[in-house]
């Protein structure tokens, strides 16, 4: 053997050796098969590199012993000023003269809330941030009445300054000029740098996870799960770095420069996120630079985007003209760059998608989101979120694209890499039909990746669940995006945990607003595959919050979905219909209970006038946000008496399909297959 045929076998071993060595596959790549409705990662290492990637924010109650007040006065859970009875032209907050907090850029956060935002347009507050050592005030605002976008919700106002030097003490002001009922909840400053690395880490995940998953974050807040919970349900090992900037050095070799966005031109993260993937660059502010590229990062910059834009709308029109023809246009992706600083970002690095913040309802924003919709090919799909629910969702299901709510997901690309095995277990079969009241209560927002990923994990855990049945709505897009947690999820479920699919199909999307019929059919046909694999045999529909089933909806899915035992519309109250003389469709009794007693009020008025001549069928759906928990659905249903049966909702419409003569679908017929426990409850 030559030399240099020696030499070039001894490079293989060694590339070889290194590959074991650290588990990264030399091949290993992003996979998006024509078929698939999004990408498979490679699967994740067995021991990940875990974060926790959070902004460093101090915050002060409005009501603490920290703040100051000159009117005003203490209401529940906020600082509060009406009219007529709190004198004007006064600070209702001031303080906390805080000398803790870094010298450098910096954001004050103020919280507050109004009663009625339309009536005019006059000045009500201002706010501004003094540095109390030298009596200079470093940045101040006024707030208009129709600043507030919504009367009597909470609003975070925002005003970036920068700290002269350390030792300096700050202080947060409000100051109320009499002419509108203010509330304030909480002032706060969150830490730039803090911000800014929310970007930097995002983008290395998704680098580095690209070739192989190795970093998970953990970035929860008081909805989420725990930073090692899915770690630990998906059988993998971590380590925790003392410094995660430790990860930079690590991974250098796969980091190839990077990318400065322009703080003046938020957007331009959003673009940054977008051409991460193709220059194996990491996002950077400006604030993070000179480390970066001194030693021992020694990263140079690839791409510099400040000054480049003047405008938001400018920065997605440079996106669509120069980027988007050379990008994948199956995807695009929601994410406010000024909120999403990591999250669904590590995702969109990855992949090198399209990301864009859009409104629907601003006319120049909503011509150039038209252009994006209308460039994307049948089955594309639209990730992340929009800057309204219902706007949104509705734009895209009038170009026929569903929409994947995610924008909180944050390790998406771990867990689009784990086993596509989903081990679904059989359906116990039905109690019998009587003359009762069958109830079956769902578990709304299923549709959303991240809400499964964080709450719903978190709500899985409660011990209350198994002990009645309930519908656990979920995305069959999780097929692709989370099969390993689909997996689990089903593996770890009671007879009483009823895995069904939320809204409206394997994407988030109205029905009765596409327009193009071979588009619905194949959206319809596509959500029957991912049912039949995810093991889902109900789909919740929605048509907004409230809307029902269009005729042609119902006969598309009646058609185009066979294995679907029922579906279920948002018309609260809107009763039965069944479509194609095959597919039960019921509408909710409650299409989204916020609590135990709204959930009793809408059962006691659904069994109104119920005879005992004939069953009735009564189904709940509750949402999660507001603390409705499996031990809520306990607690209602031992409020009931013997007249109602608690039943899965797939018992439901098999007991529906039964009552009206239709046939009622295979149980499955595992020997493994126990019969769901019929449950009876009195008071």
């Amino acid at each position: 053997m030559s030399n240099p045929t020696r030499l070039f076998f001894r490079a293989i071993i060694m590339l070889l050796s290194i590959q074991l060595l650290w588990n990264v596959p030399l091949n290993a790549q992003v996979s998006w098969p024509a078929n698939q409705v999004l990408p498979s990662f490679p699967a994740p290492a067995q021991t990940q590199d875990l974060i926790m990637l959070r902004e460093t924010t101090s915050r002060w109650e409005a009501e603490g012993p920290a703040l100051s007040h000159k009117t005003g006065r203490l209401e529940t859970d906020g600082w509060l000023c009406q009219t007529g009875i709190d004198a004007p032209n006064q600070h209702m907050i001031y303080g906390p003269y805080d000398n803790s907090l870094p010298a450098g850029p910096n954001i004050a956060e103020f919280r507050m809330k109004i009663d009625n935002n339309t009536v005019n347009n006059d000045p009500v507050v201002d706010i501004d941030v003094r540095n109390a050592t030298t009596g200079q005030v470093l940045a101040s605002q006024t707030i208009t009445r129709q600043q507030f976008p919504i009367a009597s919700n909470y609003t975070n106002f925002t005003l970036p300054f920068t700290i002269p030097a350390d030792n300096q003490s700050i202080e947060l002001r409000i100051y109320w000029r009499g002419s509108a009922y203010i509330k304030a909840d909480w002032v706060g400053v969150q830490q730039n740098s803090s911000s800014a690395e929310m970007y930097l880490f995002a983008s290395l995940k998704g680098i580095v996870n690209r070739t192989q998953p190795r970093i998970f974050s953990y970035e929860g807040d008081a909805f989420a799960e725990g930073p090692y919970t899915w770690l630990q349900s998906l059988g993998l090992n971590w380590s925790e770095p003392a410094d995660k900037w430790s990860l930079i050095t690590k991974y250098r070799s796969e980091i190839s420069g990077l990318i400065v966005y322009d703080p003046a031109q938020i957007h331009t993260v959003n673009l940054a996120t977008v051409l991460a993937k193709d220059r194996r660059a990491l996002v950077v502010s400006p604030l993070l630079l000179s480390r970066l590229t001194a030693a021992p990062y020694n990263i140079p910059v690839v791409m510099d985007l400040r000054g480049q834009f003047t405008s938001k709308l400018q920065v997605y029109q440079a996106l669509y003209n120069t980027y988007w023809p050379n990008l994948d246009h199956r995807l695009l992706i929601g994410l406010n760059p000024e909120v999403h600083k990591a999250a669904l970002r590590e995702y969109a690095a990855a992949l090198g998608a399209a990301v864009i913040w859009l409104d629907p309802a601003v006319p120049a924003e909503s011509t150039l989101l038209n252009s994006f919709l209308g460039a994307m090919p049948a089955g594309a799909n639209f990730m992340g979120w929009w800057p309204e629910e219902a706007p949104g969702v509705e734009r895209a299901s009038t170009y026929g694209i569903p929409t994947i709510a995610s924008d909180w997901c944050s390790n998406l690309t771990l867990h689009s890499g784990t086993s596509r095995t989903i081990n679904v277990k059989p359906m116990p079969p039905k109690p019998p039909l009587q003359n009762k009241l069958y109830v079956a209560f769902i578990l709304s927002d299923g549709d959303n990746l991240q809400y499964i990923e964080h709450l719903m994990r978190k709500l899985w855990s409660n011990p209350d669940r198994g002990s009645v049945p309930i519908g656990w709505t979920l995305s069959p897009a999780m097929v692709d995006a989370m099969p390993g947690a689909l997996n689990y999820l089903w593996q770890t479920s009671t007879n009483n945990d009823n895995l069904i699919s939320g809204p409206s199909g394997y994407g988030y999307t109205y029905p009765n607003s596409w327009s193009d019929q071979q588009l619905l059919n194949q959206f319809v046909a596509k959500t029957e595959s991912y049912n039949q694999r995810a093991g889902f045999r109900v789909v919740t529909i929605w048509n907004t919050i409230t809307g029902g089933i269009s005729q042609n909806t119902g006969q598309t899915f009646a058609q185009k979905a066979p294995s679907l035992l029922g579906m279920t519309g948002q018309n609260t109250g809107g009763g039965l219909t069944i479509y194609n003389n095959s597919l039960p469709g019921m509408a909710l009794s409650c299409n989204y209970c916020t609590n135990e007693q709204a959930m009793k009020d809408h059962i006691a008025a659904a069994a109104a006038g119920w005879n005992r001549n004939n069953p009735r069928f009564i189904i709940i759906q509750a949402q999660p946000w507001q603390n409705v928990t499996p031990t809520s659905f306990k607690n209602v249903a031992n409020s009931l008496n013997a007249d109602y049966v608690l039943v899965r909702p797939d018992h439901i419409f098999q007991l529906i399909r039964e009552a009206n003569g239709l046939p009622v679908g295979a149980a499955g017929s595992s020997k493994n297959a126990h019969a769901a426990p019929v449950q009876h409850f009195r008071h």
